[in-house]
């Protein structure tokens, strides 16, 4: 298991329409240009062969919108990447996880910035700068940004070859379009509509209805569902109630599935929710947990659309909502409701379907915990255990309770921080006391606090403090504290082949906090070698001289792993 923590700082503001490249005057005084129109932008296709695609603009992924288009590369790396428009390469990325390798280009007088991930290799003048920031800086890892006139690009130039690079799920080009000033993520589908063929309409699984206070299908916890022949079943209800939807895209020439551009509500023939997904900031990427069901992703896997809005609405320049997409079922008739789905082809699907208001009583629920406002943020102490939660951290007014239970597995209690079926906007900062009276100061650094959420524990980011282990973590739930004493693994893969195959190869891995850095060196002297995250696999060009070959690997809690190997 390998593990590494990055930060992506991209600036965030409100995104200009997209009509002509007319320019203002931002904040420091400088002309900008307001993104291309499709039409005026006129962008060279990236790839020489069929356009079809295995991820759209938008699509539901963990904790985050899919942020671009992904284009299949017919099972195959290698291919010829080319340039959108005239402009600059101004930056560049390398990476075992993410998009791996990556080339952004700002074309100023479009006002666009375009992004082509999971590469294998960069054009020779890419690649030289990036190799010589590598050298200098003796790391794989590089994020470089660029000088506009340092790397110039014309519209049609080879700048890459597509591959299979960082996190990607198999070999394609994953292509960003992004507003050049504010850095948000454009929908790329327009520019290349016309290259992507899609006659089929959007497909419609299942239909729910959730009680947010009210009651359905008896019950004021459980989501009612409806799919197949039941979809015509009328729901019951009374109180406050939202409707969620299972649905995903499809298009011509694939198997592929994709997220929905356009989702309507109508209920008694008015719009009460419509969400229109053609652009988004990435300060605002985890707010894609708004727009599912959450906790019956939490707790099922399940991702359910759902009409009702967050409190803090994150995603209000996307999202039209009336009464925050609830419906009030107050009165004993049918609720005529619709949904109504629209791809960025125009095709369109609808469900109808129907809630009978059924008056019954609705059981009062009395939460459990400290209530903290979204907006406002709050502390929590208890037993020991110290819960920061800053401002805007949650999404909408929570009850948060913490518990602790005695642990003969752990050097803490278990603590129960909230609710798992809770998303968290940003990260809180966590304090639990550890019980352990045969540590020495030498020894701290292996303190390790886990998630116990998942099917193993999951380690994350710990600092021992003052007889606490403290954290940032990005999610409610149960936590406890152990120790990491166990060194991270080295495996050389085929090595009495390396010579023959021009290439070292070895497998990394550690048991529990995760790698944190790598060394190779040949005869004293470091030596490039990537990692690829997805696999644990570090490899490196065979060196042309050289006799010993030493590799150390360090994990998060300071244990670490040297071998050596003749050359």
């Amino acid at each position: 298991m390998i593990r590494f923590i990055t930060k992506i700082l991209l600036s965030s503001a409100l995104l200009l329409p997209l009509e002509a490249c007319a320019k203002d005057r931002g904040e420091t005084g400088q002309d900008r240009v307001a993104p291309a129109s499709p039409a005026q932008a006129n962008l060279h296709r990236p790839l020489d062969i069929p356009l079809l695609l295995s991820g759209n603009f938008g699509e539901i992924r963990s904790n985050h919108f899919h942020s671009g288009l992904d284009f299949k590369t017919q099972g195959r790396t290698g291919l010829k990447i080319y340039c959108a428009a005239d402009g600059y390469v101004s930056r560049i990325l390398v990476s075992p996880w993410g998009f791996g390798r990556a080339v952004y280009v700002t074309h100023p007088e479009l006002g666009l910035t375009t992004v082509y991930g999971h590469l294998e290799s960069f054009s020779p003048a890419i690649e030289k700068v990036a190799h010589e920031r590598q050298m200098a800086d003796e790391s794989f890892r590089i994020d470089i940004n660029l000088e506009p006139g340092q790397i110039p690009v014309k519209r049609g130039d080879v700048i890459a070859r597509s591959g299979n690079a960082g996190s990607s799920g198999g070999p394609h080009l994953h292509m960003d379009v992004r507003d050049a000033h504010t850095e948000e993520a454009l929908d790329p589908m327009p520019y290349f509509a016309s290259l992507i063929a899609d006659k089929r309409a959007p497909r419609i699984s299942s239909i729910a209805l959730i009680p947010v206070e009210g009651m359905v299908d008896g019950s004021n916890s459980t989501i009612a569902t409806r799919a197949d022949a039941t979809l015509s079943k009328p729901f019951t209800a009374w109180g406050r109630v939202a409707p969620g939807i299972r649905a995903v895209d499809v298009m011509d020439g694939t198997t592929n599935t994709y997220g929905i551009k356009k989702v309507t509500l109508m209920v008694d023939g008015e719009q009460v929710f419509q969400r229109y997904l053609d652009h988004f900031s990435f300060d605002d990427s985890r707010a894609v947990n708004t727009i599912i069901h959450f906790p019956a992703l939490a707790t099922q896997g399940t991702r359910v659309m759902t009409s009702q809005v967050a409190e803090s609405n994150p995603l209000g320049y996307i999202t039209k909502a009336v009464d925050n997409g609830v419906i009030t079922v107050h009165e004993g008739r049918d609720y005529k409701c619709q949904w109504i789905l629209e791809d960025s082809h125009g095709n369109v699907a609808k469900q109808a379907f129907t809630i009978y208001g059924q008056r019954q009583p609705v059981p009062s629920v009395t939460p459990k915990g400290q209530l903290i406002h979204w907006v406002k943020g709050g502390s929590i102490e208890k037993d020991g255990v110290k819960v920061t939660i800053p401002e805007k951290a949650l999404y909408n007014d929570t009850h948060i309770d913490v518990t602790s239970s005695s642990s003969d597995k752990y050097l803490s209690p278990v603590v129960a921080i909230g609710s798992k079926t809770v998303p968290l906007a940003i990260p809180i900062d966590i304090e639990i006391p550890i019980n352990d009276t045969h540590h020495s100061p030498l020894t701290t650094h292996h303190y390790c606090l886990v998630y116990l959420g998942g099917n193993t524990p999951s380690a994350v980011g710990t600092t021992y403090r003052d007889g606490k282990a403290c954290a940032s973590v990005n999610r409610l739930g149960r936590y406890a504290v152990t120790t990491d004493t166990t060194a991270p693994t080295i495996t050389p893969l085929n090595q009495q082949k390396w010579r023959a195959r021009g290439r070292i190869s070895l497998k990394i891995a550690d048991n529990l906090s995760g790698i944190d850095t790598y060394r190779g060196e040949v005869d004293g002297q470091w030596l490039l070698m990537e990692l690829d995250g997805k696999t644990g696999t570090l490899s490196a060009p065979y060196p042309s001289t050289g006799k010993t070959l030493t590799v150390t690997v360090t994990d998060a809690c300071s244990n670490s792993t040297t071998r050596t190997y003749s050359l």
